[in-house]
């Protein structure tokens, strides 16, 4: 009987049958397919692994070039398992799934940097110029920029139609309506009526008014009195708006701005537009997108407005955005931010307390603003610049020379003047005697004109004013110099030749008379000319000098302004620094005195201060001199004195610093995905490759290992996912203390929270309570002891006791608990920032070893036969390194899912107090008429001292419920982790040192996933040649990563000596069941195998038959 190979039939395939191949056929296929084998190990025992030595790299462009490479080798391996879909016995599906939340994971890292700053600190402008955009974000101050969060990202759209795009959310109905609420509370008085002071600027009716007027422009006051909040909210012209977002696109920044303006401009509408509705009171959140450089590595710029909004939506959006900072910058006017102490009091004690339970002190960016608005000499002065001394000498000196030649080029315009006159004098005397000529010849008899005659026929020319310019360039004009020859005869000879003359001209005149008359004006007139020339090269002389005389002095005043702005800006930097160390340091030795005051030494630092003022980013800059530097504000005449480049600006520099603000995120999520990747492709090697024994290994011998790898792994899974002691089978060593590593942490997590916080609420509860009473009734109290103006304690209350207006901002709920959040800072730092991060390096550093001794015990179990299969020693070696590195990343993980939760917490104290104190804002708010505000204080004393027994321990048992939830998220976490690290052990060790996959449990794998891992094998062996080309072949000749391979003191054994002599009677009898099964027909596996890497086309997919 003949046997046979045919083709594995299809559903398609049953009844028309397959033809048969001869197995005599299989010989020419079985060496080549052999060779492809032990050409996959040989590559496994070089081990290159060019995939590692990316990860190692220090380069945030190399690992990002690395992740990119991996996304397009993980497309190429879904082809061939695409393919398998269809075949429901092989395990295609959970490999694509694999594959596929990979490669969700290679999406760019978002680094949320939050931009704050008073009105007029520039911080619009700023971000206009980081985004090299003369005009994205308004800075004209419209409100609806500065009520809600606009968030800037980089445009990952390829669409040219949408190089720029933008969205607009706007706020839902019931946020609307409660804030409408809150505005007609504002607006109406205590008879219904709008209030008179809605036209009086910065008053809360006033900008109520202008609220309601900008979304209802069609409401007059005696319909906006008549409405509810409900029916405001309802009305048709917004309905469609709410709960909306709005989508832009443009293919230039302007037309971008433009379509924003439609949504979010303020401006006083021009007369005879009507009634138009605005859109700014309504929005939520303004997101932009666009293709900015120093936004495409990831940087996502927030302009933040204040979190104390009227509006809910807005207030949470800024708040989620401020816990969401990867970075904060702090913008102030360089004129102010050192007088201010900006930076030693950053915005509030409450913001810089905030910080610091957060964790992102280290986080603040300072940026000073306006460096080009300047004083040089008050500059010059204060800071006893020395250098610009000579300057301002040699400039003086400049000055002078030129007040010299502005002197002699008046002179000399005085004497061109005087020319001028008497060339007009010589043109009239010309005139009158050629008058003469032509009558002579006419015939006439003429004689001597008069003197009185020459001055009757002068011509008539406009009069010249004579003026002397002493002191500038522009009024210089031309002037002339007259000879003293030409000055006329003093009156006494006048008089003396006046007879002569009237005899002279009763004589008539010869034609030669005539001729030598006109000779002689002439010969005159030249000399003139030639006196004028004179003087017109003098002062074209005089000019050239003056101009660059000009030109020396403004570069010396350009040189003196860019020394003052460069020694402002770098004496406001180094302040800066300083007074930002020193609010850490007041802050740290606050909390440290309320603390245990017995127990402070104010001559301790408690950290070094001087590390926090030298690691602390300080930008001084100026957007307009950038702007006009770059090409921009053409129609704007901005003066860019003391500005030689861009540079000078330091926006380029502020530019680089957001793009290295994201190189922490990007090479932590790059070398996390490259780690999976390794990680995915070490496990696909695995059950592609080591599917059958090793060479020279019995099949009892594999059941020797089999029985003994599965009795530690099975002690492993039940430790690791405990049962009840009483049912658990005892554990070996290494299980004991992985499981053990786990308990330890998330103990310290629990004991650090109740000896630093726990223990901390239950002291400052009474604290609190006890000085309840005497804060709220500090907020009536008369205004010279710090009291409020009744309109401001009522505008409090009407919004749950937080408000911002003219006086600033109130939060009474804070004030209540501001007994507890300040002495607890310094625990929460504690907690957050150092007992929990060693906790979980201990985590990590107790799982590495555990790893690591369970690699070394596993091989030693099979360390004669590793000896004759160096290629699976080595891709054990290879698993161990991924699942360290797994283990070395867990921290920063884990720690970014307690940093979220414990900011979250940090703020979950005041919304329980302001909950607790909602009736007294109601009671308070209601209150209309006479003596409604003495009412209203004693509502609140009332309430504050029946409330103060139980609000606070309400406010830290809800903050301390959300931390231990914190603690069991976190276990959770650390229990899939060592769930994950469980399976690719199980699944490695059982495919490199059994030659079986896990789930198959010493089955025959299907036909069909026998040829997917065939066709796997192939594309896994390419793996290396995708990352080789992103290591220089120096470094391919040198990186050869460490080996972990058995202990050296451990000699191959004989199979006698096989070191199991640890397994206890219910694994030898766990041995014996398996060494009784049957054997499986090895020829027919033998036969599968080789066939199984065959890809050829003439070739079909087969399987074993024999002939009927």
């Amino acid at each position: 009987m003949a046997r046979h190979i045919k083709a594995d039939p299809g559903a398609d395939d049953a009844e028309a049958g397959i033809a048969s191949i001869p197995v005599s056929s299989f010989a020419d296929v079985a060496d080549n397919v052999k060779n492809e084998a032990d050409a996959a190990q040989a590559a496994a025992a070089r081990e290159t692994n060019y995939i590692e030595q990316v990860v190692n790299k220090t380069s945030t462009e190399d690992l990002e070039a690395g992740v990119e490479v991996g996304v397009q080798y993980l497309e190429s391996l879904k082809t061939p398992l695409q393919a398998a879909l269809e075949n429901g016995d092989t395990q295609a599906a959970h490999w694509l799934e694999s594959i596929e939340q990979l490669q969700q994971e290679a999406k760019p890292a978002r680094t949320v940097v939050g931009v704050v700053g008073n009105t007029g600190a520039g911080k619009s402008s700023v971000i206009n110029a980081l985004l090299d955009e003369e005009r994205l974000l308004p800075t004209n101050g419209m409100r609806a920029c500065t009520a809600s969060a606009t968030e800037i990202s980089y445009n990952y759209v390829d669409d040219p139609e949408q190089l720029y795009r933008a969205e607009v959310e706007f706020i839902g109905a019931q946020d609307w309506s409660r804030e409408l609420r809150t505005l007609l509370g504002d607006l109406l008085d205590g008879n219904g009526q709008v209030s008179r002071d809605c036209t009086t600027p910065d008053t809360e009716a006033c900008l109520a008014y202008s609220k309601i007027k900008a979304v209802y422009p069609h409401l007059t006051r005696e319909m906006i009195a008549n409405c509810s909040p409900a029916d405001l909210a309802q009305a048709p012209s917004i309905r469609s708006v709410l709960d909306s977002v709005k989508r832009l696109k443009a293919t230039t920044s302007s037309e971008l701005f433009k379509g924003l303006q439609h949504y979010v401009d303020s401006k006083e509408k021009k007369s005879g537009t009507g009634h138009v509705m605005e859109y700014w009171p309504l929005i939520k959140v303004v997101r932009i997108f666009c293709k900015a450089d120093s936004l495409s590595t990831g940087a996502v710029i927030v302009d933040l407005p204040g979190v104390q909004d009227s509006n809910a939506a807005r207030a949470a959006v800024a708040e989620s955005y401020m816990k969401a900072c990867t970075g904060l910058w702090i913008t102030a006017a360089i004129q102010r931010a050192v007088d201010d102490k900006t930076a030693k009091n950053l915005l509030g004690d409450s913001f810089k307390r905030q910080l610091k339970y957060d964790g992102t002190y280290s986080a603040v960016t300072f940026i000073c603003t306006k460096t080009d608005d300047i004083l040089e000499s008050e500059v010059a002065d204060s800071l006893d610049i020395d250098e610009v001394g000579e300057s301002w000498a040699i400039i003086e000196d400049l000055r002078m020379q030129q007040r010299e030649l502005l002197k002699e080029i008046g002179d000399l315009k005085d004497k061109k003047n005087e020319i001028d006159d008497q060339m007009e004098g010589l043109d009239t005397r010309a005139d009158l005697w050629e008058d003469l000529a032509t009558k002579l010849r006419d015939g006439e008899r003429v004689y001597r004109p008069s003197e009185k005659t020459s001055k009757k026929r002068k011509r008539v020319t406009s009069p010249r004013r004579h003026r002397k310019r002493r002191g500038s360039v522009d009024a210089l004009t031309k002037s002339s110099d007259s000879d003293s020859s030409y000055a006329s005869d003093g009156s006494d000879k006048e008089n003396s030749q006046s007879v002569q003359n009237h005899q002279e001209a009763r004589t008539p005149l010869t034609e030669d008379q005539i001729e030598d008359e006109l000779i002689e004006i002439k010969s005159q007139k030249k000399d003139l000319r030639k006196s004028r020339k004179i003087i017109n090269e003098k002062v074209s002389a005089m000019k050239k000098e003056l101009s660059l005389i000009t030109s020396k002095e403004n570069a010396l005043l350009s040189e003196v302004k860019s020394i003052c702005i460069k020694a402002r800006n770098d004496y406001s930097r180094h302040a800066i620094k300083n007074d930002f160390a020193m609010g850490i340091k007041e802050l740290d030795q606050q909390t440290a005195v309320e603390e245990d005051e017995t127990a402070f030494d104010p001559d301790e630092d408690i950290r070094d201060y001087d590390e926090v003022a030298r690691s602390l980013p300080v930008f001084t800059v100026s957007a307009r001199a950038y702007q006009k530097l770059s090409g921009r504000l053409s129609k704007d005449a901005v003066h860019i004195d003391g500005f030689y480049s861009v540079q000078d600006t330091e926006i380029p520099q502020l530019q680089e610093h957001a793009k290295k603000l994201t190189e922490g995120g990007r090479a932590s999520s790059s070398r996390h995905f490259l780690n999976e990747l390794s990680q995915l492709l070490n496990s696909l090697n695995m059950w592609a490759t080591y599917d059958r024994r090793m060479e020279g290994h019995s099949k009892k011998d594999q059941k020797i290992d089999e029985a003994f790898l599965r009795s530690r792994l099975a002690n492993l899974r039940k430790v690791l996912f405990p049962i009840p002691t009483a049912q658990r089978p005892p554990a070996n060593r290494e299980v004991q203390e992985l499981h053990a590593a786990v308990e330890d942490c998330s103990s310290s997590f629990k004991e650090a929270l109740g000896e630093q916080l726990y223990e901390a609420f239950d002291r400052l509860v009474p604290v609190a309570s006890n000085s309840a009473v005497a804060t709220a009734t500090g907020w009536g109290a008369h205004r010279s002891l710090g009291g409020l103006f009744w309109a401001t304690y009522k505008a409090t209350v009407r919004r749950s006791g937080v408000f911002a207006g003219a006086s600033g901002e109130k939060d009474f709920n804070a004030e209540l608990f501001e007994p507890i959040i300040k002495s607890l800072a310094g625990n929460w730092e504690r907690t957050f920032q150092r007992r929990l991060p060693s906790a979980l390096e201990a985590f990590a550093r107790t799982c590495k070893k555990i790893i690591k001794d369970f690699h070394d015990a596993a091989v030693a179990g099979v360390q004669q036969d590793l000896v004759q299969n160096p290629a699976r020693l080595n891709i054990l070696n290879q698993q161990v390194r991924v699942c360290i590195a797994s283990m070395e990343a867990a921290p920063a993980t884990l720690r970014t899912a307690i940093t979220e939760r414990q900011r979250d917490a940090s703020r979950g104290f005041t919304p329980v107090i302001q909950g607790a104190m909602q009736h007294a804002y109601e009671v308070c708010t209601a209150e209309r008429g006479s003596g409604s505000y003495a009412r209203m204080k004693t509502a609140m004393h009332s309430h504050v001292e029946n409330a103060r027994h139980t609000m606070f321990q309400q406010a830290c048992d809800a903050v301390k419920s959300d931390l231990e939830e914190m603690c069991t998220h976190v276990g959770k976490a650390m229990l899939v982790l060592v769930d994950d690290l469980f399976t690719k052990l199980e699944q490695g060790y059982l495919a490199v040192l059994i030659g079986q996959n896990a789930d198959t449990q010493g089955n025959t794998l299907p036909w069909a996933e026998r040829m997917l891992r065939g066709e796997m094998r192939k594309l896994l062996a390419e793996a290396d040649s995708w990352f080789a080309r992103l290591v220089p072949s120096e470094e391919q000749d040198e990186a050869a990563p460490d080996e972990l391979t058995a202990p050296e003191d451990m000699m191959p054994q004989s199979d006698a000596d096989r070191s199991h002599s640890e397994l206890d009677d219910a694994e030898e009898d766990l041995i014996a069941q398996q060494l009784a099964q049957s054997e499986g027909d090895y020829e027919e596996d033998l036969i599968a195998q080789q066939l199984e890497g065959n890809h050829e086309a003439q070739y079909p997919r087969v399987k074993p038959e024999t002939d009927a």
